[in-house]
């Protein structure tokens, strides 16, 4: 029997379904495996720095306890918290102040730096107007994408060394053939993210290709999430190939 999970954090699990490489998506492939999602570590001092070339992280906000709540605050600069408590007052404030602050502790762990120092580009993109690619850098120079999406008290993040987006997706109702419906709205979302400033407008070549994966979520959260990455396409790299699946 598996250990219990901290009472604040919940992965996403790790069991996905197979399925048939003709679908209401147009055919995603055969089989897949999904990508991991261990939960985000609240230790500040936690440097993880795993990443080849993609990780992702759960995290669960209704379940923080005050006292997490006053140390992911302090993950925040304080033009952060101003702006943000400015922005939206009430639960919902509260609520992206939280993201935000999972977000820095996640990216210091992951560019070895101070949350507080990481530098994030998250503006809207000068060639479209539009919010892709994000990216943070620490004060050494280094430099990861990010993305990040959430329904309810559930949030995941996605860091990667490519361009990288995240999609969700809810049913229209129970059973199987409304969960795949709602994938192609997620895979369609992670797309438009994971798009690298600058290309956004031009026209596609063939030295750039989309890696897609769906992550099943625990039944309560009741969504599909996508992640997309653009990669340089590369054949004969078995990074960017499907993962084995026996």
């Amino acid at each position: 029997m598996e250990e219990p999970l901290e009472p604040n954090i919940t992965p996403l699990p790790a069991s996905f379904p197979i399925v048939p490489a003709t679908n209401p998506d147009g055919g995603w492939g055969a089989q897949r495996t999904p990508l991991p999602a261990p939960p985000l570590g609240l230790d500040p001092t936690q440097r993880d720095g795993e990443l080849d070339p993609l990780a992702l992280r759960t995290f669960v906000l209704s379940t923080l306890s005050p006292e997490d709540r006053r140390a992911l605050r302090e993950r925040l600069t304080p033009e952060e918290r101003a702006r943000l408590a400015a922005e939206t007052a009430g639960p919902e404030g509260e609520r992206l102040l939280m993201i935000r602050a999972g977000l820095r502790l996640l990216l210091g762990q992951m560019l070895d730096a101070d949350p507080g120092a990481v530098v994030l580009d998250d503006g809207p993109c000068p060639h479209c107007g539009r919010p892709h690619d994000l990216t943070a850098s620490s004060p050494a120079g280094r430099r990861l994408h990010y993305a990040a999406v959430g329904r309810g008290d559930l949030i995941v993040y996605a860091i990667c060394r490519f361009p990288v987006g995240l999609g969700l997706g809810v049913p229209d109702g129970p059973g199987r053939q409304a969960w795949l419906r709602a994938r192609r709205p997620a895979r369609l979302a992670a797309r438009r993210q994971a798009v690298a400033r600058g290309l956004c407008s031009a026209p596609r070549d063939s030295s750039l290709e989309h890696i897609v994966r769906y992550v099943d979520t625990a039944p309560e959260y009741d969504c599909v999430v996508s992640v997309a990455l653009e990669v340089p396409y590369r054949p004969d790299n078995p990074v960017f190939r499907d993962p084995p699946t026996d």
